[in-house]
């Protein structure tokens, strides 16, 4: 979902992207700003300072945020204030990551690869959203080890665990190579639960078919997708996602936060997709078209294009649409992704049958 006009916390003069150099001072200058804190303050109230202030701090500890434009860094991170939830990946709730998006410039009639951020939603925000509801009594999520499995029925969805986990070797040992699935439920204040299990075979499947930097990796043998990288925390994502939004009651900022998670929000408060386009189970509006395309070229790499026809230049939002890609040089930006480790997680309220 996208916040209004009205709703932006702050406007460029032009929309040119801090490709050269860093964005810092530009970005602090914007913060600092009487409309900008407004805007912040208006959502998040005396915690608004501090919010801001870890804007700065993550940006300036990764390369690639601060080759993005500071409008696509601000409205990346006034999405995750309207939902209170921290922009510090290590937590994760919620992350602004940086992405390669193509973009046709008016001025010279070419296109050109600009570095935007990108607003993304993980797995503990939407857990928080969930339990900020009220709605849920109980609800849990976990990777599920090939010895704990005991069936899984792909047509009617049942799962069912051994029933005697001190059998269960792998968890304990961390064999990552045993993973078969991830597993996630929850259950209602009345009474109605409901679970949700995916096979390794089948959370790779999604990601092939809705992220583009994935089937990238794939046919390059290259890891700089959150999916190649970080590939447990994903699925879960995509698990409890899923859960949520085909069983779950959804409050308001639910809704939203199943819409904007993975948009790219321009100066006017629009949204649109960028490498994932959305699984057709977890949209909510069906109006919406987002599409994936061509592959562009890393940062370092592009080519200008021949101008466009004149028809371009005299119907500004006739401009056809491009895909965006993950920056290739993803080494430091996933070092500030602190792996999740599940090794410990609780996993004794499972419908043993």
């Amino acid at each position: 979902m996208a916040y209004s006009r009205t709703n932006t916390p702050a406007q460029r003069n032009d929309n040119r992207p801090a490709t050269q150099g860093s964005n810092i001072p530009e970005l602090k200058n914007m913060l600092g700003s009487e409309s900008v804190k407004a805007r912040f303050e208006e959502v998040l109230g005396k915690k608004a300072a501090q919010f801001t202030a870890s804007i700065v701090n993550v940006v300036s500890g990764n390369s690639m945020l601060k080759r993005c434009s500071s409008q696509s860094v601000i409205g990346a991170a006034f999405v995750a204030a309207t939902y209170d939830l921290p922009i510090d990946s290590n937590l994760g709730f919620s992350a602004i990551v940086p992405y390669n998006n193509r973009r046709f410039n008016q001025q010279t009639k070419r296109w050109e690869s600009v570095p935007e951020a990108q607003f993304q939603m993980m797995y503990k925000g939407f857990i928080q959203l969930a339990i900020r509801s009220g709605c849920y009594k109980k609800m849990n999520y976990s990777v599920v080890y090939q010895d704990e499995l005991a069936s899984y029925n792909p047509i009617t969805g049942e799962v069912e665990f051994v029933k005697n986990f001190a059998k269960c070797k792998q968890r304990a040992e961390g064999n990552r190579d045993a993973i078969v699935g991830y597993y996630a439920w929850f259950e209602l204040n009345t009474g109605f639960r409901h679970d949700l299990y995916m096979s390794t075979a089948e959370v790779k499947n999604h990601a092939i078919k809705y992220s583009q930097s994935y089937r990238k990796d794939m046919d390059e043998n290259k890891a700089t997708s959150r999916w190649s990288t970080d590939f447990d925390s994903m699925a879960l994502k995509t698990v409890i996602k899923r859960l949520l939004s085909k069983w779950g009651i959804l409050s308001i900022d639910m809704q939203r936060a199943i819409a904007d998670d993975q948009q790219v929000f321009d100066d006017n408060g629009d949204g649109s997709y960028s490498d994932n386009r959305p699984d057709p189970d977890e949209a909510t509006d069906p109006f919406e078209q987002n599409e994936v395309d061509a592959v562009v070229e890393p940062v370092e790499n592009v080519k200008s294009e021949p101008a466009q026809p004149t028809h371009v230049e005299q119907h500004e939002q006739a401009t056809p649409s491009s895909p965006q890609e993950p920056v290739n040089d993803y080494a430091q930006f996933e070092q500030d992704f602190a792996k999740f480790d599940d090794s410990t997680l609780p996993f004794n309220e499972l419908p043993f049958k």
